[in-house]
């Protein structure tokens, strides 16, 4: 895990290349978080043009200097820096291997840069791992930028004006001092609407985030070419013809899916530095440590978050997993007190404004403490096996949308008026135009709150695809894959472990495990409407004892309390700071409304749209941005 940076510009011997450097350097020491083990920069002639790369590297695989980068191909003049870890490296370096190359180093580093320079852009369909690297093809004189099939690893770029600048956070690029920022308004939008901003914006209108299974290619800074080499639509395509044609009975679909995450797991478990796994006390968590306990073959750090109060804590689940393996079981209790002091950090190391993370921020840091360079984590796991409440509400919310039209609208704003337990998903159905289809349906339900009127869907270009599907459990699972988990989860993921050197992994987002589970029949993973039933046996199998059966917590922090208690007047002096609204052009009558009926506990005023208002207002002063958007 590190963090990759350069720049493609027409810059010979002078000013250009003098400018380039300078923005090269400076982006790797704002990515020193992401490296702090080695750096290294290269500047490569490119005919009339020039390209520099630099690299920060976390030491995982192969501690030795060997696998230091850039590191280059004598041969052919080609060069590489990388991100992230090549799981299948050793079957690629046999197959290699009968081909005549020899190899100097024992990690995956030189694999990836061999397989690049002996298949190009076709070693993209061989590789299963998390990845984002940039290669420079001496032979073609061409640089190839790519990204891993389900986006867990990130790359941002900046094109235009003759130049073509990529790193693996925004803010580095922000560093980079040569690209003219302005606050892309429909990224703001998206934002408040979502608590993410929806790729490929970002928050910034000059910086794009490069698609998950996409590449781009350079034969100079201004001729850019992107295509894709696998995309979860046609996984989903091909996974729904795999379903319609195969008829598999329950035992069979567990027996597929457990050696599928069995070898995966056991992939991810390759490192020559120490590993832990996020134990939370879900299902997930605890189907990663039973199975990684099998496959380990040294000790692996059990980590487990708790809070004082008990109503949110995982705590007796994760003991009860944790009791029967033999491996070190950590436990951090967290306290408001504390997430206060941390909060400072957190907010500094939030590459773009987001609702989510905090929790991966403190797990990441709590590893780091204990010496883990690698967590596993759980991530994907609600998402690919049903576990979520979208996968029953996003149904049924559509058909009563389709069954009712204008009617649901005027019941909802008059719901939305009620002091009732959770009326807020009634408030934004009364706001709505109208739910044309499933997509629609699920941003209402996943939204903070509901976008303006207007904008165009931020899913429409997997929209057709969707309502191809057979069934609601792909919809929804294609829905969650492509927009929650990759503009949010994985994000988040990378950015917060990043931030205290720890390498984030996420077994459970396996393409050939996600690509099985896809292609099973819904009442394979679901029982009398409670998801991950799947999951749910093989964890069982593998402890020797049923789940207990309890309600889904998921990981997550007691927000609402902490925000009116402990975090009251810091989340106050930020929200009345009247200044800070106008870049956005939001009304600060806005956030008073929300503190007001946050004070007091009105049901209606939830959390998250308190929090993420602080979190986009706290980005603000910190970053300065002075001009309204346009």
């Amino acid at each position: 895990m590190c963090g990759i940076m350069g720049v493609f510009s027409g810059g010979g011997p002078g000013a250009e290349l003098d400018a380039m450097r300078a923005a090269v350097r400076a982006m790797m020491s704002e990515s020193r978080h992401r490296g702090p083990d080695a750096e290294g920069m290269v500047e490569i002639a490119a005919g009339d043009d020039s390209l520099v790369l630099g690299h920060r590297r976390l030491s995982i695989l192969d501690l030795s200097k060997g696998s230091q980068q850039p590191i280059g191909h004598e041969e052919t003049g080609s060069w590489l820096v990388y991100n992230g870890e090549i799981y299948n490296f050793r079957e690629l370096r046999r197959e290699l291997e009968t081909r005549g190359v020899r190899f100097r180093t024992s990690g995956d580093t030189e694999v990836l840069l061999a397989a690049l320079v002996e298949w190009g852009e076709a070693a993209l369909g061989k590789l299963e791992g998390m990845f984002a690297f940039a290669f420079w093809d001496g032979r073609a004189k061409t640089l190839l930028v790519a990204r891993d099939r389900m986006g867990i690893k990130p790359l941002y770029y900046h094109a235009g004006a003759g130049r073509f600048v990529f790193a693996s956070e925004v803010k580095v690029l922000e560093r980079a001092a040569i690209i003219p920022l302005t606050v892309d308004e429909e990224g703001v939008d998206s934002f408040l609407a979502y608590g993410a901003v929806t790729r490929p914006r970002t928050i910034w209108r000059e910086i794009r985030e490069l698609g998950p299974g996409h590449w781009l290619r350079l034969r100079a800074p201004s001729e850019l070419e992107e295509g894709s080499y696998w995309s979860l639509e046609d996984a989903l395509e091909g996974a729904a013809e795999l379903s319609a044609g195969r008829a598999v009975n329950f035992e069979d679909a567990v027996a597929r899916i457990r050696e599928r995450l069995k070898a995966a797991v056991s992939g991810q478990l390759v490192s020559d530095v120490p590993v832990g796994v996020f134990l939370s006390g879900g299902v997930d968590s605890s189907l990663l440590a039973l199975e990684a306990s099998r496959c380990a073959t040294s000790e692996i750090t059990l980590l487990t978050v708790a809070f004082p109060e008990q109503e949110f804590s995982e705590l007796p689940y994760a003991r009860e997993i944790a009791r029967g393996l033999p491996h070190r079981h950590e436990v951090v209790t967290l306290s408001a007190e504390e997430l206060r002091g941390l909060l400072p950090g957190a907010l500094a190391a939030m590459d773009q404004p987001t609702l989510d993370g905090m929790n991966t921020y403190v797990i990441c840091r709590a590893g780091a403490a204990r010496g883990l360079k690698v967590l596993l984590s759980g991530v994907g796991g609600d998402e690919v096996f049903g576990g979520y409440s979208t996968f029953a509400k996003v149904p049924r919310l559509q058909r009563y949308a389709s069954r009712y039209g204008t009617k649901l609208q005027a019941a909802a704003r008059l719901m939305a008026t009620m002091p009732v337990k959770n009326p807020i998903p009634w408030k934004k159905i009364g706001e709505t135009v109208e739910l044309r289809n499933i997509t629609d349906a699920y941003l209402l339900q996943r939204s903070v709150r509901w976008r303006r009127k207007g904008t165009e869907s931020p899913a429409k270009s997997l929209q057709q695809k969707i309502e191809g599907l057979s069934n609601d459990f792909q919809k929804v699972a294609a829905l969650e894959l492509q927009f929650y988990m990759r503009n949010q989860l994985l994000r988040d993921a990378d950015v917060f472990s990043m931030a205290h050197s720890v390498e984030l992994r996420v077994p459970l987002l396996d393409t050939a495990l996600v690509e099985a589970a896809l292609s099973l029949a819904p009442e394979h993973h679901f029982s009398a409407g409670r998801g991950k039933r799947i999951t749910r046996k093989i964890a069982g199998e593998l402890m020797g004892a049923e789940l207990p059966r309890r309600p889904k917590m998921g990981f997550t922090f007691p927000w609402r309390q902490w925000l009116r208690q402990a975090l009251r007047e810091t989340i106050a002096q930020t929200l009345r700071s009247r200044e800070l609204y106008e870049p956005f052009g939001l009304d600060p009558a806005y956030g008073e409304k929300m503190l007001q009926g946050l004070e007091r506990d009105d049901p209606r005023q939830t959390w998250s749209e308190v929090w993420s208002l602080f979190v986009l207002l706290n980005w603000q002063a910190r970053n300065g941005v002075e001009c309204a958007v346009a």
